[in-house]
């Protein structure tokens, strides 16, 4: 009866929230969502409508939990090994881009492209229709693009994500239990599933140092940033900053976006060696008096003085041992009051797991202990890294700006 009564409620949630959606794309003469080619990338809700926004999570997430309560927990339990075997024949051999959107294709025409016989050709097409909604086959032996595809032959960046995803990321899942087992609670980043994966004794920074290519398509996976710059700019007391590091900054985005809207604040990023001298040739010549670039690496002493000393997306990389090095390189420059800021995402208390915004960071979570023994952190874990680092920092807090998928940490160094 308590089964009823909660698939009943979830069908409520989705229809009622299905209307608000409706009503908003009908109100903006937008079109319904649907799986052709022409159809919208995404649904183009403004950040600040939070009531669209909330309605749209709903939707997800009670169909995933009214699915999963009327498929039963046995046929739940069924491990899919075949999932994305389809979608990974079809980007190696490139099926996705053997034709033009709005153009239409056949088995016999991409079995030419790809070298693949006619029956493997359809065999993973039609694989690819039915589970992933990859192409379409409205008539029999004619293939169109679908929504999805037609994503991918127009947006390269998501194109390599998703290469990236199951070309690396997707194998050291498989051996993060291996790696686990092998080395229990490791905190080396050479001794995981992705070290496993790929055969090697090496992290992964090393294995992707020794394969441009491949570490190329990596970094592009983080190129498109994954909340605006503004997120930081407008959350924080910049006006009592005049100088401002950026460590591991890469070619200074941020510290380029500091520097134009506060003008009195003077910004140093630092890097590896080739990557700052490519940050340094694409700086603005108006901004090269506020703008430095520098090659430091964060495990050694650190040479710069500065009010704040910034880190995005850097600590969820390493596990606390090295976080804590990290810390301390910074030591030699400290001045008392100095402010170390620390952005990027937080693990959510037990209280919040049921939060749309749980799931992703749960996942990356999971994706930094296979690909490098690193994690995410709860607000106390920083309290704690802050500590064991040095007693004369004083963990401030953090905060997470509404929209923002970023907490801006903080401590300061009373030293």
């Amino acid at each position: 009866m308590a089964s009823q009564k909660r698939i009943v409620k979830l069908s409520s949630i989705i229809a009622s929230n299905t209307t608000t959606l409706n009503n908003f794309l009908v109100e903006n003469n937008l079109p319904e969502p649907s799986f052709e080619a022409d159809a919208l990338w995404a649904l183009p809700i403004p950040d600040d409508n939070v009531d669209v926004k909330a309605a749209r999570i709903a939707i997800i997430d009670s169909c995933i939990e009214l699915q999963a309560l009327v498929t039963g927990p046995k046929e739940l339990l069924r491990y899919d090994a075949v999932a994305y075997v389809s979608v990974r024949i079809i980007l190696r051999l490139k099926l996705d881009k053997s034709f033009l959107v709005g153009a239409s294709t056949s088995f016999e025409a991409m079995a030419k492209v790809s070298g693949l016989s006619v029956m493997n050709v359809r065999r993973v097409v039609r694989h690819a229709i039915l589970c992933h909604r990859f192409f379409q086959e409205k008539k029999p032996g004619v293939i169109t693009h679908s929504a999805l595809t037609a994503v991918l032959a127009g947006d390269a960046l998501t194109r390599n994500a998703l290469i990236v995803q199951l070309q690396e990321f997707a194998p050291a899942g498989t051996k993060a239990a291996d790696a686990l087992e092998n080395w229990p609670n490791s905190e080396e980043n050479n001794e995981t599933g992705f070290s496993l994966a790929n055969n090697s004794t090496k992290s992964m920074y090393d294995i992707f140092a020794l394969d441009p290519g491949r570490g190329s398509r990596f970094g592009t996976l983080f190129s498109r940033p994954d909340e605006p710059f503004h997120m930081l700019l407008d959350n924080y007391p910049w006006h009592d900053v005049e100088t401002f590091v950026d460590v591991g900054g890469s070619h200074g985005s941020i510290a380029v976006a500091l520097a134009e809207r506060f003008p009195h604040i003077k910004c140093v990023v630092q890097d590896l060696p080739d990557t700052v001298v490519e940050g340094a040739s694409r700086l603005a010549p108006a901004l090269k008096d506020r703008v430095e670039f520098m090659a430091h690496d964060f495990f050694t002493a650190q040479a710069a003085t500065a009010d704040v000393y910034y880190f995005r997306s850097i600590f969820h990389n390493w596990s606390d041992k090295y976080c804590i090095k990290i810390l301390q390189a910074l030591i030699p420059a400290l001045k008392h009051g100095a402010r170390i800021i620390i952005h990027e995402r937080m693990l959510p208390p037990h209280d919040a797991l049921a939060s749309a915004d749980a799931k992703p960071v749960i996942k990356m979570d999971i994706l930094m202990l296979q690909l490098l023994n690193a994690q995410q952190r709860e607000a106390e874990e920083w309290l704690e890294l802050f500590r064991r680092a040095d007693s004369r920092y004083r963990y401030i807090g953090a905060k997470q700006p509404k929209g923002g998928v970023r907490w801006i940490i903080e401590a300061r160094w009373d030293g």
